[in-house]
């Protein structure tokens, strides 16, 4: 664990080289490889000075991540010099961190490796301490009045934000297609730039999508087929409709509202992680790393065991959920029903 840190900045370091799209597009042979010196060049070009890179560290670096199977990494016979001899070329990890990559994760590498989570973790002791944000205590603000004071972290944050919700939505469209056959209007309670409800109408054109979020975050929402972007706040008001969608970050204030804002035979559709009770399964570490991210950086934010998703359930009024597990992910599709 202590040493983790340097995978993902190497990771970082790796895209900002471009080398994953250098290798997408230049790769040659079965392999679709590179040579250290190929890579080199193609960095070169496309630098605004045309500067080479250093092929040693360059090599290096190249190696670290074939290790972890972020590239593959092929030798040849003969070469002097130690990185002549190797070829690298793209694995299913480093495809992610291409451009052309309908679910990048480059969004999400930048957020987790910038300022924000740096900065903030550094006080994870007094947010145990002291029952506060670690993120008011770095920045001196929330987090939301940060993202709007800062527009370029905001940016940064939503884009993360987008990509992830892209990637776990694909997967909820496909699990959950029966569920939306019925409903005709459905608002995305801090839906960011709309990147959820724009996929659940294009897979069902029928329904007439409705984006909530804060001001400044609907200002920088692209226009979407089938979807009415709404600024507002989701502790003062949702707008009516026959089922609201949810992910992450829930409590029985935002649930409340919810049951305001459907009718009696409407739903609430939860997608979020569910701290699994097997200890050590990747599926509890993954829940249990989120749970960590929410406590530094919300107030009152925390990932929840199923025993505590019905406890708050039942606290908001709600008679009984239904539990759908996304296939691979730590996510699940809560259903919750007043009747």
């Amino acid at each position: 664990m202590i040493f983790s840190l340097v995978k993902p900045l190497a990771l970082k370091a790796a895209v900002n080289l471009n080398i994953p799209d250098i290798i997408a597009t230049h790769g040659g042979g079965e392999c679709r490889s590179l040579s250290v010196e190929d890579i080199a060049s193609h960095i070169a070009a496309a630098s605004t000075n045309r500067k080479a890179p250093h092929l040693e560290y360059l090599f290096r670096l190249l190696r670290y991540l074939a290790s972890y199977n972020v590239f593959t990494e092929t030798s040849h016979a003969g070469g002097v010099v130690e990185f002549k001899r190797y070829r690298y070329g793209l694995t299913g990890l480093s495809e992610l961190l291409t451009a052309q990559n309908e679910y990048s994760c480059v969004p999400q590498l930048f957020a987790a490796t910038g300022k924000v989570p740096w900065e903030g973790l550094q006080f994870l002791h007094e947010t145990v301490m002291e029952g506060c944000p670690a993120f008011s205590k770095a920045f001196g603000m929330n987090a939301w009045d940060y993202f709007k004071t800062y527009p370029q972290e905001s940016e940064i944050f939503h884009r993360a934000l987008a990509s992830d919700t892209r990637a776990v939505m694909a997967s909820v469209v496909k699990v959950y297609a029966d569920g939306f056959k019925n409903i005709n209007t459905l608002v995305d309670v801090a839906g960011g730039t709309g990147s959820a409800i724009s996929m659940i109408v294009e897979q069902h054109p029928h329904i007439h999508g409705i984006n909530l979020d804060l001001p400044h975050v609907i200002d920088t929402a692209p226009a979407l087929p089938g979807v009415e972007h709404v600024r507002g706040n989701m502790f003062e008001h949702i707008p009516p409709a026959d089922a609201v969608f949810l992910k992450d970050e829930q409590c029985v204030e935002i649930l409340k509202k919810c049951e305001e804002a459907t009718p009696e035979n409407g739903k609430v559709i939860v997608v979020d992680a569910i701290i699994e009770e097997e200890v050590g399964c990747v599926q509890q570490q993954m829940g249990l790393r989120f749970d960590i991210e929410m406590m530094a950086f919300t107030n009152g934010g925390k990932e929840r065991t199923e025993h505590e998703f019905k406890k708050i359930f039942h606290l908001a009024g709600y008679r009984r959920y239904v539990i759908t597990k996304l296939p691979s992910s730590p996510f699940s599709i809560i259903e919750i029903f007043k009747v």
